[in-house]
């Protein structure tokens, strides 16, 4: 491995809507000089395994050489191995990912254009080198995305497969080692559509792969596909219908984060809706989160591999969406969010990626222009910002109470709605009871976002009485009567 050969630290600050928070800008040379060329760093995917950061990506020399690379950072260091050497012309560099297996070794999992012909590749590490250990050369594709789950429980990752004539039909496709051999098998269904870079995560010995697709001119539609064992299946989607301008989806993004807490979605294909949607997965149900999103900012997040939680449940995110201020969004567990603008010398700012350790947000990107050796050379850089530095940005007032409201109408004969506000994330538990105390309806049970929740009661599944509606929430419980009359 290579050596860092040249570091600046820099202290620079972002500016969020209630403070400044401090931040440290490192720029990252692994050939002795900034990176200049027809792509300069590209399709970065960035994780963390065994308290170290690991990132794959494209560089482009001064000579237009590409290099897929490797690197290792450290608290003092940055080592980069190269995986490959590209000499021949780039038309496209689309995106990389890392897997680890079982005993720490990584997988890179890369997709490019090189002489019109599209190529999906996964290499290994041996004791001295990488190996080529899958290869798909194809043509007439779309986009080469590729994405896999830093920690599955399995080898294998998802991308965009071979059209099937004589129709443009892109499937996503999934390829599994067994450990002498490659398996493909197609996950979506076999549409004439475009797709979104795929999203994968891995939690609880299941893996969750996500992606949006085109349907030309008047549908955008989202779906979150689950393996267990060898099967996979629908677990979410989210159809919307309307008028757009077929754009590509680069436009849009879907992408999943997971933690102890469950899976979340975030999502942003609903062209009448200015903001993303976040979506969680308690057990087999997604529900919607409530979001207070800030109006100073909006809503695009196309840059990135997969959103991240801090230990709060708060969910982060790079943004791009004004190409002279970029930053870090997030939405904190209370359902209000935030925006925090990243520092930067040149107004060709491009995000990379994002990763968390050891309590501080590590985000990748690069300044300067493509068009070399007309434009500003490429510096690639790191900014590092203490996750307590925005979780301070909170609120710090006493939240308002758990509130269990009365249900209107009461009396009611068909339909009664149910409202409840909580401070923040938690368990609830919802159920009518007769006058005996016996439950006769569960309404909600499962793990609910803080703010305002409604759910309605059907007065025709129950005989005419007085009921009893009691609310769990955290260590809590709150009951109200209600009566039904036909």
């Amino acid at each position: 491995m290579k050596q860092i050969l040249s570091t600046v630290f820099l202290l620079c600050a972002w500016w969020s809507s209630t403070c400044q928070i401090d931040i440290q800008v490192t720029t990252l040379d692994s050939f002795n000089t900034s990176a200049i060329g027809q792509q300069g760093v590209y399709g970065l995917y960035s994780t963390t395994w065994d308290s170290l950061i690991h990132l794959s990506y494209f560089y482009s020399d001064h000579e237009a050489n590409t290099y897929l690379l490797y690197s290792i950072r450290g608290e003092n260091s940055f080592l980069t191995d190269t995986v490959l050497e590209i000499p021949d012309y780039i038309k496209s560099l689309t995106n990389t990912a890392i897997q680890f297996d079982s005993a720490g070794i990584p997988w890179i999992y890369a997709g490019f254009n090189s002489n019109n012909t599209r190529m999906i590749k996964a290499y290994t590490r041996t004791d001295t080198s990488w190996i080529e250990s899958f290869s798909l050369n194809q043509l007439g594709t779309p986009d080469q995305y590729v994405a896999s789950a830093p920690h599955g429980k399995e080898i294998g990752f998802a991308f965009c497969g071979v059209r099937i004539p004589p129709a443009n039909h892109y499937p996503i496709e999934y390829a599994s080692f067994d450990g002498s051999q490659w398996h493909r098998k197609i996950i979506s269904e076999v549409g004439k559509s475009e797709k979104t870079k795929p999203s994968m995560v891995s939690q609880n010995d299941k893996l969750y792969l996500c992606f949006a697709e085109s349907r030309c001119p008047d549908t955008l539609i989202t779906r979150v596909y689950v393996k267990e064992d060898s099967t996979w299946s629908i677990s979410f989607e989210d159809i919307w219908s309307g008028e757009y301008d077929c754009d590509p989806l680069s436009s849009y993004a879907t992408k999943l984060g997971a933690d102890k807490g469950g899976v979340y979605l975030l999502q942003d294909i609903h062209l009448d809706d200015p903001h993303p949607q976040l979506f969680r997965l308690t057990d087999t149900t997604w529900d919607k989160a409530p979001v207070l999103f800030d109006t100073e900012w909006v809503h695009p997040f196309t840059i990135g591999s997969n959103i991240h939680l801090d230990p709060f449940h708060s969910v982060y995110w790079i943004n791009q969406e004004k190409q002279d201020k970029p930053g870090l969004s997030y939405i904190r567990t209370d359902g209000g969010s935030g925006y925090i603008a990243l520092p930067h010398e040149d107004y060709n700012i491009t995000l990379q990626d994002i990763t968390f350790l050891k309590g501080w947000i590590y985000i990748y990107y690069f300044e300067g222009s493509y068009n070399w050796p007309w434009g500003k050379p490429i510096t690639f850089k790191e900014a590092r910002v203490q996750i307590s530095k925005i979780t301070g940005t909170q609120k710090t007032e006493i939240p308002a109470p758990i509130q269990l409201n009365q249900n209107v109408p009461n009396p009611f004969s068909t339909r009664s709605t149910i409202t409840f506000s909580l401070p923040h994330s938690m368990n609830v538990d919802l159920t009518v009871f007769d006058f005996l105390g016996n439950p006769v309806q569960t309404l909600v049970s499962g793990y609910l976002a803080g703010g305002l929740q409604s759910y309605w009661t059907e007065g025709t599944e129950l005989p005419a009485g007085v009921y009893f509606y009691r609310l769990s929430a955290g260590n809590q419980l709150f009951t109200r009567p209600m009566i039904v009359s036909h």
